[in-house]
This record gives structure tokens, C-alpha cells and sequence, in this order.
């Protein structure tokens, strides 16, 4: 008893879907029609180079410009489809396919130079695809010169590559070069919808992202993902299961990820990254896609109305709900640090060590104060400057010269008892803001040193020039100011932890700031460093800045110098 068997053809979607008009050709729409153009006016080229990425519609665009030249029925750019030579095109003894990897030496392009003198068999044409063109051998590219520039009247040459690098400029400079780009996820989103809805398969429209930024601009291969897919998921195309497949986070997790960095849940967050790391999942590609939703969510912030194109509606409902409990300049604060975590990764040993400091940076960011609190905290500050007496009006310039004091000034914790004295001391009190000037004269001793706003100028440019070098060690820098330069000693005031001065004292990064200070602080030698106490009288400690830190509840991330009169402007 002999058994039966059903055999069942499944073809592929990226052979199914295969575009069969110029039309249907996605994301090339100047290469198309550049060539429906030669092909209507009749303008047609000798040779042609198609050079792209893999999987755009190099082979594809090649063998509808063969049907259409070989199609003998035609009357404009399309060949007409119904004809006997349009129904065989794929058989045609005239479109010969050459793989360029597999015939690459000199015997076989002398082969191809004996046959192309021989007339089509069928149509007007005979064409020649060579596929992965680069591949040939110098020899064999010599041998094809002299017929690639003077074929006879019925033979076109297309020659497809992925690295135009590689071949010689000798036949770049005998061909017509068509450069296809990467296919934009909005139009491969798009496509990948069309194809599952005539297919009739039930999808996940969260899935789609997924898939375009694994094809990486590629329709064959976002096809080809799609049938795995497909497959993986029993019929059905979710996003979960997809995540899954293809070992990337899930757009859920991803945004339940973003709402804990802009809620400033330390422990979700981190939980997170432990679970994509304990699944096996990439953590560089994790932290691309929470950059890539805060970007979409900074972006509807600052621009509501704006559509996106790669965003649906239910999305765009999704990002705004995700920012609307928080400021644009979070966002903005949150974006860049994941920015900066992303570089970094790419260097570091430790990436997900990178990527946990970037959580927890974020999650404890300063949190900026309701408006009206903020206001009310202004107005009591001035109302305690205001009651300070008849010696108000000259504080502001006091303070303003202190803050960029290089020492501790005693001059300036007497003001309030000189504000006390009877009327008679009033005079003194109109002099006040004489002391800083006096105070910027250097002493006979460092007469040969630069000015304070010029070692402030000088140190901005070692601090640009570390952070070129060493990034983590110029973000550090932002908290030390320069104190003063005696005997060619330039003394740095720290106002960090001890870490930061361990960090500073370190071999490797005191030689870079020691060789950067003696390059840009003019009779500068040597570098020494100096932690500010708590009770310091330098810029952290004035007065007029702890009230401010007090009321905007930040912190002072650097302190530069006020330029002389007239520079800046």
C-alpha cells in the first residue's frame, strides 16, 4: 500500500513580492525614473553600475531594464507583461547572469568577449548582469575594458556591486553609475504593512519598527526576518514574540524603561538592565532604542502638532503621555546622558556599568521646582537684601567681583557690621567696592604673572582640551577653578569628593593637565591641588551663590571668569 503525499510549495515573501514594474521599485524613485526616462526617449546607456548596500533593488532594477529592453511590444518606459518574451523573461538566453564571486578570472571574461558577438536570439537586446562585479580579478577587469566601452549595438553591460570601492577607475569612468540608497524606515515600514495585509496575516503594528531597524534599511532582509517571524510566531506577527527572535528588547520594556528614567525610579530602571542583560539581550542596542524614544518623545514635547513619520497615532498618544508629566529640559537632560552612556559603551570595557551610571544620573537628576514656589523663594531673598539697610545699592558689585575671588576675602564677612555703624562711618561704606580692585592687583612677588580673567580664559582652554581627550576627566574639571599662579606653580581649587581629587592625582591625568597647563597658562610649570572646604569664601561658598543654590536646589557645575570690558561683545 503506497502512501500519499501532498506536496505544498511555499515561496518565500522576498521572491513572491519581488517588484515586477519600476513602479513597484521602493525607496530608488529618482534611479527609476532616470531610467523610464532613457527607456521612453529612447536614450539608453551602453553600460550601467548599480552600487548599494545589499537588499535595495540592485538585481531587481537590473532585470526590469532587461525585460523592458527584450520586451518587444513595448511602447513607453514598462514592458508590456503580456507578450511571449515578457512571460519568459526569466529563461531568456538573452539576459545572461553572471556571478562575479564565481566567474571572476580572465578565462571566463574571454568567454564572455567570444559571445557577445553573437546577435539575440529573440529580442532587440542581449544583456549582460554582472552581479558582485567587484569581485573580478585585475586581469579579468583589463580583459572586459576594451568590449565594457565599445560593446556592439545590441549588447548592454549592468554591473552590480556592493563596493564601488573596488573596482578600478578605469571602468568607473566607462559605465553610467547609479547609487541606491538605504530604504527609509518610513517606506519600509510601509511596504512590510501592505505585503502582510494582502497576505492576511494577523500583525502587531508595534512590531514593524522592530523588524525595519533590524533590516537596517534592507527590504530583502526585513522580509526574510518577516517569514521567520512569521513562522516563530505560529501565523501571527507580535511584538513580543519578535523582540524575542530577534534578541532585542521589546517596545513595551523599552518605554516602561524611559517612564522610570523620567519618573525618577532608581530601582525599576536598574531592574530593567539587569533583566536585558540576564536575558542575553544587547545592551548597546537597548540603549540606541530608549534614545530613539526620547528623541520622538522630546520632539512631540517641543513640537506637538509635529507628525513624525515613522510614528502612528497610537504611538504618538503613547510618547505624549510619556513626557507630560515632566519638563523639556528633563528630557533633554535624560536624552543627552543616554547619549553620552551610548559613546561611551562603544569604548568601555564595563558597557553596562556605562549604562547603569547613565540610569542612575538620571533617576537622580535635580528636580526643578514649581514655578510659583520659585518665585516665592525670590521674593523673600529680596525682601531679606532689602532690609539690609542703606548700604544695599553697592552689594550687588561686591558680590559680583567676590565670586571670582582667587582667596578667602575677611573684608567682605565684615560688610554687614560696617552696614551697623552710626552715620559717620558712612563714607567708608560708598568706598566698599574698592577692596576688589585692590584685591586684583597681584603682589610685588607675582608681578610677572597673568591677571585672573586671563588664568580663567587660559584654564577654560585646557578644560576644552582635556574633555577632547579624555571626556570623563574634563566633565570632572567642571568642578575646580583656578585659585592662582605663584612662582610658576598654578594652584586648582577642587570643590569634589575625594574620588575626584584621586581621580585628579592619578599619574596619567596629572601628566595631561600638568603638559595642557604649561601649553595654554602663560609662566605656568607645575599644577597643584587644593580641596575647598565647606566654609571656603570661593564662588561655592558666597553668599549670593548658596542662596541661589538653595532656591533653584542645583549645584555649580563650573564658574568662569567675567571677561574685561569690551571682549565678548
Amino acid at each position: 500500500m503506497h502512501g500519499h503525499y501532498i506536496v505544498v510549495s511555499y515561496q518565500v515573501l522576498a521572491r513572491k513580492w519581488r517588484p515586477q514594474t519600476f513602479d513597484a521599485v521602493v525607496g530608488q524613485d529618482a534611479i527609476t525614473r532616470t531610467l523610464r526616462n532613457a527607456l521612453a526617449s529612447g536614450r539608453v546607456a551602453h553600460a550601467y553600475l548599480f552600487a548599494g548596500p545589499r537588499g535595495v533593488g540592485k538585481t531587481t532594477t537590473a532585470r526590469l531594464l532587461a525585460k523592458a529592453l527584450l520586451c518587444p511590444e513595448r511602447t513607453g518606459a514598462e514592458a508590456c507583461g503580456a507578450c511571449s518574451v515578457c512571460r519568459d523573461a526569466n529563461l531568456s538566453i538573452d539576459v545572461i547572469e553572471i556571478d562575479g564571486a564565481s566567474n571572476r578570472g580572465i578565462e571566463e571574461i574571454r568567454t564572455l568577449r567570444e559571445n557577445v558577438k553573437y546577435a539575440p536570439s529573440r529580442g532587440r537586446y542581449k544583456v549582460y548582469i554582472i552581479d558582485e562585479v567587484h569581485q573580478l580579478t585585475e586581469p579579468a577587469f583589463n580583459a572586459l575594458l576594451k568590449t565594457l566601452e565599445e560593446p556592439p549595438a545590441h549588447v548592454v553591460f549592468v554591473l552590480a556591486t556592493t563596493d564601488p570601492r573596488d573596482i578600478p577607475a578605469t571602468v568607473l569612468s566607462r559605465v553610467q553609475r547609479f547609487d541606491f540608497r538605504p530604504i527609509a524606515p518610513d517606506a519600509l515600514a510601509a511596504s512590510l504593512e501592505e505585503i502582510l495585509t494582502s497576505e492576511k496575516i494577523p500583525f502587531e503594528p508595534a512590531a514593524l519598527p522592530t523588524v525595519v531597524r533590524a533590516a537596517e534599511g534592507s527590504l530583502r532582509d526585513a522580509l526574510s526576518l518577516l517569514d521567520t517571524a512569521i513562522a516563530y510566531g505560529n501565523g501571527r506577527l507580535e511584538a513580543e514574540t519578535t523582540a524575542s527572535l530577534l534578541g532585542t528588547t521589546a517596545p513595551a520594556e523599552v518605554r516602561a524603561f524611559a517612564a522610570a528614567l523620567l519618573a525618577g525610579e532608581t530601582a525599576p530602571a536598574l531592574e530593567a538592565i539587569a533583566r536585558a542583560a540576564r536575558e542575553g539581550e544587547d545592551l548597546a542596542a537597548f540603549t540606541r532604542d530608549v534614545v530613539e524614544l526620547l528623541r520622538r518623545a522630546l520632539v512631540i514635547k517641543a513640537a506637538p502638532t509635529a507628525k513624525l513619520a515613522d510614528v502612528s497615532h497610537a504611538e504618538g498618544n503613547e510618547l505624549r503621555r510619556l513626557g507630560e508629566n515632566v519638563t523639556l529640559d528633563e528630557i533633554l537632560y535624560v536624552l543627552r546622558a543616554f547619549l553620552d552612556a551610548d559613546e561611551a559603551m562603544r569604548e568601555s570595557p564595563h558597557p553596562r556599568v556605562e549604562l547603569e551610571m547613565a540610569t542612575v544620573r538620571t533617576t537622580r537628576r535635580p528636580q526643578p521646582p514649581a514655578l510659583e514656589e520659585l518665585l516665592k523663594r525670590v521674593d523673600d531673598v529680596a525682601q531679606r537684601l532689602r532690609q539690609g539697610g542703606g548700604g544695599a545699592s553697592p552689594a550687588p558689585a561686591t558680590a559680583q567681583a567676590n565670586l571670582l575671588a582667587d582667596e578667602p576675602r575677611p573684608a567682605a564677612t565684615r560688610t554687614p557690621a560696617a552696614r551697623a555703624e552710626p552715620p559717620p562711618r558712612t563714607p567708608a561704606a560708598a568706598e566698599r567696592p574698592a577692596p576688589p580692585r585692590a584685591a586684583v592687583t597681584p603682589p610685588p612677588a607675582e608681578r610677572d604673572t597673568p591677571a585672573a580673567p586671563e588664568i580663567g580664559v587660559a584654564w577654560q582652554r585646557v578644560v576644552e582640551e582635556v574633555n577632547r581627550k579624555k571626556p570623563m576627566l574634563g566633565g570632572m574639571l567642571a568642578q575646580v577653578v583656578p585659585g592662582g599662579l605663584v612662582n610658576g606653580t598654578l594652584t586648582i581649587v577642587l570643590s569634589g569628593t575625594g574620588f575626584h581629587r584621586e581621580m585628579l592625582t592619578d599619574a596619567a591625568n596629572k601628566e595631561l593637565l600638568t603638559q595642557l597647563v604649561r601649553r595654554h597658562v602663560a609662566g605656568a610649570e607645575r599644577v597643584d591641588i587644593a580641596m575647598q572646604s565647606e566654609g571656603d569664601a570661593g564662588p561655592s561658598g558666597h553668599p549670593a551663590v548658596k542662596a541661589a543654590k538653595e532656591i533653584f536646589q542645583g549645584e555649580v557645575v563650573a564658574v568662569r571668569p567675567r571677561l574685561p570690558e569690551g571682549e565678548g561683545q
